[in-house]
């Protein structure tokens, strides 16, 4: 029989098998340990799930060594196959790898978030029209069949230019 691990005011965190579903104060300790979802390079810190790194069916306990926090994508992601989660979560010694089997390599903590307001813009922000573009007016022709049109345009400039208006 496993011993549940207590917390400072003897609530249990680690429930072992006695629990499948992951109570709310474990769920809790996990999600603070990992501080998002724990697959290298993913910065989701919503919306997670808390996994059974071994999962329950195969006799994984509800215990935070054997918990890590994902998020939907690579939950799904790992169910499907598409990514193998092994380790112990409390030490820090979780190994995840893609569906060939290649070792997705952590590259270190989480970067800080910037601190204060972002700078302030240093030119006037120009949205885009955002009209739909109408295929039935839109022609493409080749440079070379633009030339006699150019010269037709000059003319035509020239005759205009010189014209007095009243």
């Amino acid at each position: 029989m496993l011993t549940p691990v207590f917390h400072r005011n003897g609530v249990p965190i680690s429930v072992g098998r006695t629990q499948h579903i992951v109570p709310a104060r474990t769920r809790k300790a996990v999600l603070l340990r990992d501080g998002g979802c724990a697959v290298p390079g993913c910065g989701a810190t919503r919306h997670l799930d808390v996994h059974h790194i071994v999962h329950w069916s195969d006799g994984g306990p509800s215990d935070t060594w054997n918990l890590v926090a994902l998020c939907t994508h690579h939950h799904r992601s790992h169910h499907r196959g598409r990514l193998e989660i092994s380790g112990n979560a409390d030490l820090g010694t979780i190994v995840f790898r893609n569906q060939h089997g290649v070792n997705m390599a952590n590259d270190g903590p989480r970067p800080e978030p910037p601190e204060g307001p972002p700078p302030a813009p240093t030119s006037e922000y120009h949205p885009p029209l955002c009209e739909r573009l109408d295929m039935n007016y839109v022609s493409f022709v080749h440079p070379a069949r633009l030339a006699p049109f150019t010269r037709q345009a000059k003319a035509w400039a020239a005759r205009h230019a010189a014209t007095p208006t009243s």
